[in-house]
């Protein structure tokens, strides 16, 4: 890809520069006194970052929405996802996590497990990346926060396998969360099912242009893919397919310099003037007036 002309190119920051080799965990209202929040512009990682909220009110940006938080809210930011903080209440009392983690540090030597985190984690992020805990479920995340601060406090023998199963937990309990607020309208064969259309999804959007692609790579009927996911997920499995089209498109368009052509190619569409025609049914204008709209 070229490098950006006028069009804002969007830092990615690695993991060596927020101090973060494998893991580091950050207390807000301890490790970054006098942080002004809202003046951090927007950027992008190459690692996960996990927020846990427990006091405070403002709102972010993450892949051109805006989401509002306070406390007892969860949030987990992908490698790659845009995002920034655009404001946060001034005067009130501020406090919480930043746990930031490698994308192999859960593969470890535990390969098994590989598979289980990438579709946790895919199924976390959702259409919403906040979830807002009720008091019971915070107390939960409040301790293991705590208790993984705890073991950072200092040096000690097996510490990468500690935080890598404190992470674990974490997803675990939001893992739990999520499932009862997808409880009251999925099967699980459906909902599993669904999970490994929506990791297929994300490595294989580029080049997998319609559902039956995938329906043939998770070797079920087209019909049964669409269906478990319009019950899981409420959209169709065409929709979800294209929203990441899109939102790979936007990121594009707007962060970085290649034109039109060669975003299109790059989404796997071989004819240009389709992927145009495609861009404004979905987004309501052409890719040239989303661009400059930025």
């Amino acid at each position: 890809m070229r490098a950006a002309g006028k069009h804002k190119n969007i830092p990615v920051i690695p993991a060596p520069s927020l101090e973060t080799d494998a893991f580091r965990l950050l207390r807000f209202n301890q490790e970054m006194p006098g942080v002004e929040l809202e003046a951090y512009e927007l950027h992008r990682h190459d690692c996960y970052e996990l927020f846990w909220i427990m006091e405070g009110h403002g709102k972010v940006q993450i892949d051109f929405q805006s989401y509002s938080f306070s406390p007892n809210t969860l949030s987990l930011i992908a490698p790659g996802q845009i995002h920034g903080w655009i404001a946060k209440e001034n005067g009130m009392a501020f406090d919480g996590y930043l746990l930031i983690f490698s994308k192999d540090l859960l593969a470890g030597h535990q390969l098994d497990h590989a598979g289980w985190l990438q579709t946790s984690l895919l199924n976390l992020m959702g259409d919403h990346p906040f979830y807002k805990i009720d008091p019971d479920h915070a107390s939960v995340f409040n301790e293991l926060f705590r208790l993984l601060e705890r073991e950072l406090a200092k040096e000690r023998k097996d510490q990468t396998d500690a935080v890598r199963s404190y992470i674990r937990l974490l997803l675990i309990e939001a893992g739990r969360i999520h499932d009862q607020w997808q409880q009251g309208h999925r099967e699980e064969a459906g909902f599993r099912l669904t999970k490994q259309y929506l990791a297929l999804v994300e490595s294989h959007f580029r080049t997998g242009n319609s559902v039956s692609e995938y329906a043939s790579m998770l070797h079920v009927t087209t019909s049964h893919l669409i269906e478990s996911v319009k019950k899981t997920l409420g959209k169709s499995a065409g929709e979800v397919l294209r929203e990441r089209q899109l939102l790979e498109a936007k990121r594009l368009l707007r962060y970085s310099s290649s034109t039109v052509d060669e975003i299109a190619h790059h989404l796997g569409f071989r004819d240009p003037s389709y992927f145009g025609r495609f861009f404004k049914k979905n987004v309501g204008m052409s890719p040239t007036t989303f661009r400059r709209q930025g």
